[in-house]
C-alpha cells in the first residue's frame, strides 16, 4: 500500500513538472474607488485549467475560471488601477475557495422529488408548474433573485436579513423555523409586473409590454455557479415579436459581495427598429427617483397572497440602461420603464439590484437614504472596468 501511495506522490509530481504554464501581469482601471470590484478576463489561454490570481505577485486572491465561457474572473478593491499577476497553468486547480454565491434549479420528478439540474427546456409554455420555485434561483450573500420560466419570464426578489447563503437550505421558501433563526424570504409579489430588470417587448399604441407568447423553444441554463460569480442564461428561440421572428438570449450575472446583477441581452435575427422595455414594478407608497439612465423605486408590497401571514415588505428596485440605446421613458400600469433599442451588435445591457428594508446593513439609513444608495449602486455597476495584459512572461 505505501509503496502504491509513493508511486501515485511520484506520478503527480511528474505531471505537475510537465504542466503547461504561462505567467501574465495585468492591469485593472476604474474610476475612482470600487469594492470587491468584478474583473472579467477573457483572453484565457484554451489550454488551461487552473489560474492563480495574485496582488503583487504575493498575495493571492480567490478566483474562478469558467472554461465554458472562456472567462477568468475574481473580486478586489481597486482604487484608480491596479496590476494583478496571474499563472495559467494545464493542470486542474487542486484549491476550494468559500463559496460566497449560489445557483440552483429543481426539476419535479413523477414521485414530487426533486432533481437538480443545470439546463431545462421546452417547445411549450409548461415549465412553470415543472420547476421548484418555478425556474432557476441565484444568490449572493446580500440578495437572491429567481427567473419565472414562463411567457413572462420576470425576476423576482428574494431579501437578506443578514449576509450568507440561503437558498441551498430554503430553496426559496423558508420554514418557519427558519424565519425563526433570522433567514430571509421572498420580498414580492410581482404579477403581470417587469418586477426588476426583465427585458420584455413593447406595444407603442397600447403603452404596454409585451410577454414571450409565440415561440418555437425556451431554454433555461445555469453556466456558472461560484464560487465567485453565477451566470445564469434564459433563451428563447423563434420568438415571433415585431412582424419578426428573432432569438433572445439573456444572461444574468451575479458576483461574491454583491447585489447589483449584470444582465446581458443578446438579439439574433432581424432586430432593427424592434423596441423592447425593462424597468422596475410600481409598488404601494412608492418613492420613485429617475435620472437620464436610471430609475429606482422604494415601496411596500406583499411577497405572498397570503396577506395575514405575511406583512408589506419595504423593498428597494432599480435599474440603470446604457442611456444612448433608449428611445423613449413611457410607464405602463404596472411598472416605471424605459424603451430601448439593440445596439448594432443586437446588445442591450444593462444592470438591476433590489434592497431590503429588513436588511441589518440597512437599519441606520432612512427611506430617502436608501433609494439614493440604490441609485448610486446600480450605477457605479455600469461602470466600466478597463483590463489590459501589459506583459507575458
Amino acid at each position: 500500500m505505501k509503496r502504491i501511495l509513493l508511486l501515485l506522490l511520484v506520478l503527480g509530481a511528474v505531471c505537475s513538472l510537465n504542466a503547461k504554464t504561462r505567467k501574465c501581469l495585468y492591469r485593472v482601471t476604474v474610476t475612482g474607488k470600487r469594492a470587491e470590484c468584478p474583473v472579467v478576463i477573457r483572453d484565457v489561454p484554451e489550454w488551461a485549467q487552473s489560474a492563480v490570481v495574485s496582488l503583487g505577485g504575493v498575495h493571492r486572491i480567490p478566483s474562478q475560471l469558467d472554461r465554458e465561457l472562456d472567462e477568468l474572473v475574481f473580486v478586489s478593491d481597486i482604487s484608480g488601477s491596479q496590476n494583478f499577476q496571474v499563472l495559467y497553468s494545464s493542470d486542474p486547480d487542486k484549491r476550494v475557495f468559500k463559496k460566497r454565491v449560489h445557483a440552483q434549479m429543481w426539476l419535479k420528478n413523477p414521485d414530487k422529488t426533486l432533481r437538480a439540474v443545470g439546463c431545462a427546456s421546452s417547445e411549450k409554455n409548461d415549465m412553470y408548474h415543472k420547476l421548484h420555485h418555478h425556474g432557476p434561483a441565484f444568490e449572493s450573500e446580500y440578495a437572491a433573485y429567481r427567473i419565472y420560466f414562463d411567457n413572462k419570464q420576470t425576476v423576482d426578489t428574494y431579501g437578506k436579513k443578514r449576509p450568507q447563503l440561503e437558498l441551498a437550505e430554503t430553496m426559496w421558501y423558508p420554514s418557519d423555523e427558519q424565519l425563526s433563526r433570522g433567514y430571509g424570504h421572498d420580498n414580492l409579489r410581482v404579477f403581470g409586473s417587469v418586477g426588476v430588470g426583465t427585458l420584455k417587448g413593447w406595444d407603442a399604441e397600447k403603452r404596454k409590454m409585451v410577454h414571450i407568447t409565440d415561440f418555437k423553444r425556451r431554454e433555461a441554463r445555469i453556466l456558472a455557479d461560484g464560487p465567485i460569480r453565477t451566470v445564469v442564461e434564459m433563451r428563447v428561440e423563434g420568438w415571433r415579436y415585431g412582424g419578426r421572428e428573432i432569438t433572445m438570449t439573456s444572461r444574468y450575472i451575479l458576483y461574491a459581495g454583491h447585489g447589483d446583477v449584470q444582465v446581458e441581452n443578446r438579439i439574433e435575427g432581424d432586430f432593427r427598429g424592434l423596441v423592447f422595455t425593462t424597468g422596475v414594478m410600481k409598488m404601494a407608497e412608492s418613492e420613485v427617483c429617475k435620472n437620464d439612465n436610471v430609475i429606482a423605486a422604494f415601496g411596500r408590497d406583499f411577497p405572498e397572497n397570503d396577506t395575514v401571514k405575511w406583512e408589506r415588505e419595504s423593498v428597494g428596485l432599480a435599474v440603470a440602461v446604457p442611456q444612448r440605446q433608449i428611445v423613449s421613458q413611457t410607464d405602463d400600469k404596472t411598472s416605471y420603464l424605459f424603451q430601448l433599442t439593440p445596439d448594432a451588435r443586437g446588445r442591450i445591457d444593462y444592470a438591476f439590484e433590489m434592497i431590503w428594508r429588513k436588511s441589518e446593513w440597512l437599519k441606520d439609513r432612512s427611506d430617502t437614504e436608501c433609494v439614493l444608495g440604490l441609485m448610486e449602486s446600480v450605477g457605479a455597476a455600469r461602470t466600466p472596468v478597463v483590463v489590459s495584459r501589459i506583459r507575458q512572461f
